[in-house]
């Protein structure tokens, strides 16, 4: 496998997705206009992870348990069960402010990422999730997941439930997996999420 990183989905809002070994690691960069403080919130506390993520049971130290229970709105893809819904994560590593590591699903080998830089007046927030070689056909969901997700993490630093949309995120997933299929069909423009230009 090779380590080239390849852009997943044109556009600035777009994940990353490069081979690592046996699994893939998807980014996503955001520049927020808030504090470190402020957006740890938001990605470590029951409150600030139900208005963008999922409900959350969490205990914020290596080896506690985040428990997700996702309530978007039922779809075929997702019925309406409680066990299909309900997910246990691990606390793996809590630097308050700077890093929050956790599993992600029932796989161990699936780790999430959260890296927090100050900028500014604002943070730069960097997404790392490590996906096991066995998720192959699943990279196209993970990418539209975190990415339609995320789109709301603005307003939920704010305390503004994001919700859910199915048809978003399947056409996130139907273009990752155009892309994912064809590599080299977007434009090479750099990453830029940048709230200072805008």
């Amino acid at each position: 496998m090779t380590n080239t990183l390849v852009e997943a989905l044109p556009g600035p809002d777009g994940g990353t997705i490069r081979e690592d070994g046996d699994g893939w690691i998807i980014g996503f960069e955001r520049r927020l206009r808030h504090s470190p403080e402020r957006v740890w919130k938001a990605l470590t506390t029951p409150e600030g992870l139900a208005c963008w993520l999922a409900e959350a049971d969490i205990d914020t130290v290596p080896g506690g348990k985040m428990e997700l229970h996702f309530r978007q709105p039922d779809n075929d893809f997702m019925p309406d069960v409680p066990e299909k819904r309900r997910q246990s994560n691990e606390v793996l590593t809590v630097r308050p402010y700077t890093l929050f590591e956790h599993t992600f699903g029932s796989n161990p080998d699936s780790v999430v990422s959260w890296r927090l830089e100050p900028d500014g007046d604002g943070t730069h927030l960097i997404l790392s999730h490590r996906v096991p070689s066995t998720w192959e056909s699943g990279r196209k969901n993970v990418l539209a997941g975190w990415q339609h997700h995320m789109e709301g993490l603005e307003d939920a630093i704010k305390g503004v439930r994001h919700p859910w949309s199915w048809d978003r995120w399947f056409a996130l997933r139907d273009a990752y997996e155009a892309r994912l299929e064809n590599p080299n069909s977007g434009d090479d423009k750099p990453y830029s999420n940048d709230w200072r230009t805008a």
